[in-house]
């Protein structure tokens, strides 16, 4: 059984612009935390040079660039495949990644524990979007694209599920992560997170 919660809230470090940080740690005051992860954040930045979470192809929250549409756009649910999931990837904090070339696809399927062959994706017509929860302290944690509408903006729904306490769990670090295709689009993208618990009471 799956309870949704409100949509997780957070703000981008003034130490680096690019990562998005969980309102928690801006809470707890753990400031040791922010440091280290801005660090890795920055390092994947470098392997990867694709991160969209701001600048160019942005993917920032959907409620930041929420405008008042006196008749709003239409909107056009859009198909999309999953080319991969899993629970071990190299990325240790939340972020979303814009892939839109072979070469960026390739960085990526090297920071994840898909294996195998990195899929062929025809990118003049075709874009590839990555999702990451961050690490996790035990298994149970998953993360998934659960919706992608088109309007003024393509927006981009985001499942993030923990376990409940009620579940018996391996106790080793996890880093869940989902790959998906989807058609190009010239509109800017914009997510928005869902928190869900699983209950594991029968």
């Amino acid at each position: 059984m799956l309870t949704y919660h409100a949509h997780l809230s957070g703000r981008y470090s003034p130490l680096a612009p690019h990562v998005f940080v969980p309102d928690e740690l801006y809470l707890s005051g753990n400031m040791r935390n922010i440091l280290a992860i801005v660090g890795l954040v920055v390092a994947a930045t470098i392997i990867g040079a694709f991160v969209f979470l701001y600048g160019g192809n942005t993917f920032p929250s959907r409620s930041s660039l929420a405008p008042a549409y006196n008749n709003p756009p239409d909107k056009t649910t859009i198909p999309f495949t999953e080319l991969a999931h899993g629970a071990h990837s190299s990325i240790p904090v939340r972020a979303n990644y814009l892939i839109t070339s072979e070469d960026q696809l390739s960085e990526l399927w090297k920071m994840i524990d898909a294996g195998g062959q990195t899929p062929k994706v025809d990118f003049a017509t075709q874009s590839v979007i990555a999702i990451f929860a961050g690490q996790k302290p035990t298994a149970g944690y998953t993360i998934a694209v659960s919706n992608v509408e088109d309007a003024a903006t393509r927006d981009v729904t985001i499942t993030l599920t923990s376990p409940g306490g009620s579940c018996l769990l391996a106790q080793s670090l996890t880093a869940p992560y989902q790959v998906v295709e989807l058609p190009k689009t010239s509109l800017a993208f914009t997510h928005k997170d869902l928190a869900t618990t699983l209950s594991c009471l029968q």
